[in-house]
């Protein structure tokens, strides 16, 4: 195959195909290229403003797309059934097997890079062009604050039809029957939360987008003759009188009860607060006295939502303190300043917070607390 004579028919065309509206196709010719060169090693279910042409192109070259047209998308789906996009092509499972870890990790990345919060459904059909099944309940019981879900088998093999959405199908995972599973829950026709559950190794993961920003990716405990896998111990787990605390405060929000806490206890409140994606008590634990900068709690909270990149790397460190620490230390450098610092296990480098105390006399994170 002749690259080069091909890529500039494609650019000579260019005007007379769906390219015609861009006034430079050098940076997408470079991205055919590579992406042709690499053989398709990199290749997602999600659409961006070119994508169209993309195809196209490749169509002309005589590579197999995967992805997928954006004018495809648009659908009318009767609850309970599935939708097939338009002229969706099913994807090569050759190419894209469910066995490939890394295939399945790009496109979990590229499903947290493009959704967010609050997005519309037709949004969602621009980002994510294949097939998935619509339903008023997906049978988890419990009130999710969704009033419809949308589910997706990706990497899924011919055939393979999930019928439970209330459980992690762990057992398809694991044989490979699948590759990843993309439930989503909407609420007025706006994207209110999602879970994807995928398979890497031996290990099924699952991430979840929670409503207000917050994420949990974690792998899923698959009991082992009955028995689940104990829960690992952290020296950042509350006492039982400083969980009361922490549920007090999470409620109330009153600063008159970390009266007598020292940072190291109102830090412990904080991370605790982290793993639980309560935003509103990780916000209230933050000074706020004159001079000190923090937006307000609306900003706070909407700012959370623009970022799930963000959010799922904050999961990730946060997961590995809790699981590498090895002690919490305190080094007071004023009467109303401190610095909190974690040690780890494996010697990296130690993580520092600093603290500051507020005019009542309470300590608290500063805005930009960790160092």
């Amino acid at each position: 195959m002749n690259l080069d004579k091909l890529l500039e028919e494609f650019k000579g065309t260019a005007d007379r195909t769906l390219l015609r509206g861009m006034d430079d196709t050098t940076g997408l010719e470079e991205r055919i290229r590579m992406n042709i060169e690499k053989k398709g090693k990199k290749r997602f279910r999600f659409t961006y403003p070119v994508s169209a042409a993309l195809v196209a192109v490749v169509l002309v070259i005589g590579f197999t797309p995967y992805l997928l047209q954006k004018e495809s998308t648009s659908t009318h789906t009767p609850s309970g059934t599935s939708a097939e996009p338009g002229t969706h092509q099913k994807p090569d499972p050759k190419a894209h097997p469910a066995s490939d870890d890394q295939a399945i990790m790009e496109t979990v990345d590229e499903i947290v890079g493009a959704l967010r919060v609050g997005m519309t459904q037709d949004q969602i059909k621009d980002k994510v062009s294949t097939t998935y099944t619509a339903m008023d309940d997906y049978g988890a019981g419990g009130d999710d604050g969704a009033d419809e879900y949308w589910g997706y088998s990706i990497f899924a093999k011919e055939g393979y039809k999930r019928k439970d959405w209330a459980m992690i199908e762990t057992e398809s995972l694991l044989k490979r029957d699948v590759g990843l599973e993309l439930l989503v829950g909407w609420k007025d026709k706006k994207l209110h939360w999602y879970t994807v559950s995928y398979v890497q190794g031996k290990d099924v993961y699952l991430f979840k987008m929670n409503s207000n920003g917050t994420v949990h990716e974690d792998v899923v405990d698959v009991p082992q003759d009955g028995t689940q896998t104990p829960v690992a111990t952290s020296v950042f787990d509350l006492k039982p009188e400083e969980q009361d605390r922490y549920y007090n405060y999470m409620y109330e929000k009153k600063d008159e009860l970390l009266r007598g806490l020292s940072p190291i206890d109102v830090w412990k409140l904080y991370v605790t607060a982290q793993q639980e994606g309560q935003l509103e008590m990780q916000y209230a634990l933050h000074i706020e006295d004159d001079g000190s900068e923090k937006p307000t709690l609306e900003q706070y909270l909407e700012d959370r939502k623009k970022d799930p990149v963000g959010a799922r790397n904050s999961w990730k460190q946060l997961k590995t303190m809790r699981e590498l620490a090895s002690d919490i230390t305190l080094e007071q450098t004023s009467d109303k300043e401190a610095v909190v610092w974690v040690t780890f296990k494996d010697n990296r480098d130690k993580v520092a917070y600093k603290m500051q105390k507020n005019k009542q006399g309470f300590w608290k994170l500063s805005w930009m607390a960790q160092q």
